[in-house]
């Protein structure tokens, strides 16, 4: 296991002196996430609710959606914010699936969440998680601390990118609010907060 600088300084080397795309990063990334949610729903129509923060985090789980609305699943996706104010890769991803037709809910920050998000995680198959990765810094905010706690509450399988969202990466402290994942992908190598406690 590696800290959050280690890795960061990873990808930095993959990104600026290999010159590999951050875009060909998180197509790997995605595609590992939904693979392991294949192996936890493995019929083919299942439902998958994917919850997505603005950040490179939430891009992942924006590319793991398309390769799952390719194998079949049935797809929606909670934003943690306005699909409008999405930057760079995860913006291409977003667009990507607009044109596929995928639902993209916006949960902005407010007092509590939208009508109906209860219900759509609730009604998952498998929840993925993609709200906050390695970077995070300081306490949960909203709206992603009441995603949190309704993915928590909805008692499905859960598969989180890379560390589970609100989990310190490098103490494995909770900041407010963390995942309960059943599965975390590890994204490059495992991270030393998923092993502290």
């Amino acid at each position: 296991a590696i800290s959050v600088e280690r890795m960061q300084e990873i990808d930095a080397t993959a990104i600026q002196t290999l010159g590999i795309p951050r875009l060909l990063l998180m197509e790997h990334a995605g595609l590992a996430v939904a693979k392991a949610v294949r192996a936890l729903c493995p019929r083919e129509g299942g439902t998958v609710v994917v919850c997505c923060g603005t950040g490179y985090n939430g891009g992942d789980g924006l590319a793991a959606a398309r390769h799952l609305h390719d194998w079949g699943y049935a797809m929606r996706i909670l934003l943690t914010g306005s699909v409008d104010r999405l930057r760079e890769e995860p913006a291409v991803y977003a667009a990507i699936l607009q044109r596929l037709a995928v639902p993209i809910q916006e949960c902005p920050a407010g007092p509590g969440l939208p009508a109906g998000v209860e219900r759509i995680v609730a009604g998952a198959d498998v929840i993925v998680d993609a709200l906050l990765g390695i970077g995070i810094r300081g306490a949960v905010r909203e709206p992603i601390r009441s995603l949190i706690a309704c993915v928590n509450r909805a008692g499905r399988p859960v598969v989180s990118a890379d560390v589970p969202s609100g989990l310190d990466a490098d103490t494995g402290d909770i900041r407010g609010a963390a995942v309960k994942a059943s599965v975390t992908v590890a994204f490059g190598l495992p991270k030393r907060g998923c092993y502290a406690k």
